[in-house]
């Protein structure tokens, strides 16, 4: 069976487990970006929990499940869905109109967003911090949030004169132990880390 008929099989088991889970989800309707999400996260999840990085190795592993012990992976799913939801309400706000920040704010974010797109080891960096999330406990979101917290950290550096916006060579090293730090402590703090412009009413129950 190939990686992309495991990948479309898991993702039907996931439809099924939020199903169970949320009595009036639709998922031929917008709410089906909610599964895309679940499902990018699974697979996240797997990686990390199967020490890879390729994703066909993550469904390859699934494989003999279907051919024999489908009931066992539909009851995982449906646990993992389960704490999935529960890291949905904890870290993801879905708002009905834009999440509207600081100008300032913005475009230090903005200068930071394209240093982190041009810098080395940017996916080591990433993969790392989304390691260290998923083994924190975080399993929602992940990859945004590790993105958003390398951003963040490289927004902090960068000085800004009255009349220049001056930015170090970021050091892949230093913005980790940052951000690794910040990452611990987050089984400390209970809030929102993503903010969402969806369709809102299936996240009301």
């Amino acid at each position: 069976m190939s990686a992309i008929n495991l990948r479309n099989k898991v993702f039907s088991l996931l439809i099924e487990a939020f199903e169970g889970y949320i009595p009036q989800f639709k998922p031929y309707t917008l709410d089906y970006q909610m599964v895309v999400y679940a499902s990018r996260d699974l697979e996240t999840w797997l990686k990390v929990r199967l020490n890879t990085d390729d994703s066909r190795a993550v469904y390859k592993s699934l494989e003999g499940y279907f051919k024999g012990k489908i009931e066992d992976l539909k009851a995982s799913i449906n646990f993992w869905a389960g704490m999935w939801l529960n890291k949905w309400r904890e870290r993801v706000r879905v708002l009905s109109t834009k999440f509207e920040m600081p100008p300032d704010y913005m475009e230090k974010i903005g200068r930071a967003r394209k240093i982190y797109q041009n810098m080395d080891y940017k996916s080591e960096l990433k993969n790392i911090a989304i390691r260290k999330l998923v083994n924190q406990g975080e399993i929602c979101m992940v990859e945004f949030i590790a993105e958003n917290l390398i951003i963040e950290e490289i927004a902090k550096r960068i000085r800004k004169t009255s009349k220049n916006t001056i930015s170090i060579a970021p050091d892949p090293l230093s913005i980790y132990n940052a951000v690794s730090a910040k990452i611990t402590r987050l089984p400390k703090e209970k809030g929102p880390l993503v903010y969402l412009n969806i369709k809102p009413n299936i996240f009301q129950y």
